[in-house]
C-alpha cells in the first residue's frame, strides 16, 4: 500500500486546480452581437498620495459630462462600470441621459467583463476601464491592433463593432 502525505496530495490538488487558464471567448461562440461597444478610460482623476479610490477631478467630471453629450443620441445602452468611483463617475452622466444605471464590474475579471458585454444582442454597449484594463479587453474582444493607455491620456473613446462576425476598432476623443 502507498502512503501519500496529505501534503504532497493539496499540493497536487493546488496545482492541477490552479492550472486552468482564463476562459476565453470568441466572437464565434456568439450568435448575435451588440451593435457597438465602447470603452472609455475613466476621467481626470485627483492624485491623493495613499487614496486607492479617488474621486475625479473638475476636468473629469467635465470630461464626463462631455460623453455623456457625445453618446446622448443613444437609447438602447447598457453601461458597466468597475468597482471604483472615479469609473462610476466617469459614466454617471451618461446613464442620467439614457435613464439607465450603472452595472458594476469587478475590474479583475476581464472574462466576465467581455461575456456580459457580448450578451446584449442589438445593443449599445459601454464600459468604463482603466488604463490598464482597457487594452485588455481590446484584445480580448479579439482586437489584434495593440493598444496601449498612458498615465495621463484620457478622453480616449474605443469604438468596436462587428462586420461578418469581425470585429473592428475605431477611436474617438470626447472632451478636451
Amino acid at each position: 500500500m502507498i502512503k501519500i502525505k496529505l501534503s504532497t496530495i493539496l499540493l497536487l490538488v493546488f496545482l492541477f486546480g490552479c492550472a486552468s487558464s482564463i476562459e476565453t471567448y470568441s466572437t464565434k461562440d456568439f450568435q448575435c452581437y451588440p451593435d457597438a461597444v465602447y470603452l472609455i478610460r475613466h476621467a481626470e482623476k485627483k492624485i491623493i498620495k495613499g487614496e486607492q479610490d479617488p474621486e475625479l477631478t473638475k476636468s473629469g467630471f467635465n470630461r464626463a459630462t462631455a460623453l455623456a453629450d457625445s453618446l446622448s443620441h443613444i437609447s438602447n445602452g447598457v453601461i458597466y462600470s468597475s468597482e471604483f468611483k472615479r469609473t462610476q463617475q466617469t459614466v454617471n452622466p451618461l446613464a442620467s441621459v439614457w435613464g439607465t444605471k450603472v452595472n458594476i464590474q469587478n475590474s479583475h475579471d476581464p472574462d466576465r467583463q467581455i461575456k456580459r458585454a457580448l450578451s446584449h444582442c442589438n445593443k449599445i454597449v459601454i464600459i468604463s476601464g482603466h488604463s490598464n484594463t482597457i487594452p485588455n479587453l481590446i484584445s480580448l474582444f479579439g482586437i489584434e491592433d495593440e493598444v496601449s493607455i498612458s498615465d495621463d491620456q484620457y478622453g480616449d473613446l474605443y469604438l468596436i463593432r462587428w462586420e461578418n462576425k469581425v470585429p473592428y476598432l475605431n477611436g474617438l476623443q470626447v472632451g478636451e
